[in-house]
Parts: C-alpha cells; structure tokens; sequence
C-alpha cells in the first residue's frame, strides 16, 4: 500500500507544548493525527467508495507479499566443494546461455580459456 506524507505548517510554539502534554499522556502527535484522518475518512467518504478503496488495498498488499516472498532466498546446504575439472564436466553438460557479449569482448574471453595453471 503506497502513502503519502501530509505536511501542514502549524506554530513551533504550539507543537512544543502539545508534544510536552501528549508525552505525560504517552500519545504522539502523529497517531492523533492519523486517527482523526481515519474518522474524518469514514464519516466523509461513502461505504460504498470506502469498500472499494479498502479492496483495492488489501488486493495490492496481497500482491506485494507475494513479490516479497518470491524474492526471499531459500536458506541453502552449502554445495560440496568441486575440483577444477568437476566444475569443468559441469559446465560442459550445461547447454550454454545466449550471451550478449559484443565482438571486442570475445577474443579477450577465448584467449584465457587456453590459459591453465596448477601447483
């Protein structure tokens, strides 16, 4: 669900002295704010626009939870540790991916394939 940040200029005095006496009240400023918005909201707004807005909503957050959790890595065993020429036979079964390499990149990348060095 996307928002939207409201800002109204209001005295510095005034907020100074609200915050002092919502704090003895362990209130904020912001949640006030937010719920006579969300009163004027349902007093304003029509149910029938109100049930639409709401489906809308729930239809996104659903939507994101689920591009969220698609994105989620699955925690993995660590893959046992391959010798050269195992991961060598690897790749060779594997059909190779089309590359959008240009034709300046290539000599470079086959002049290193014959290039091998072991200890």
């Amino acid at each position: 669900m996307s928002t939207t940040e409201l800002k109204i200029p209001f005295p510095s005095e005034k907020l100074d002295a609200l915050r002092f006496f919502m704090d003895k009240k362990e209130q904020t400023v912001e949640q006030e704010l937010k719920d006579y918005l969300n009163k004027t909201y349902e007093r304003v707004v029509p149910a029938q626009v109100r049930e639409y807005v709401e489906s809308r909503m729930e239809t996104e957050a659903t939507q994101e939870q689920a591009a969220e959790s698609q994105q989620t890595p699955v925690p993995r065993e660590r893959p046992a540790r391959q010798t050269r020429r195992q991961r060598e036979q690897a790749m060779a079964e594997v059909p190779p991916a089309p590359q959008a390499q240009t034709d300046a990149e290539r000599p470079a990348e086959e002049e290193t394939q014959g290039m091998t060095m072991s200890m």
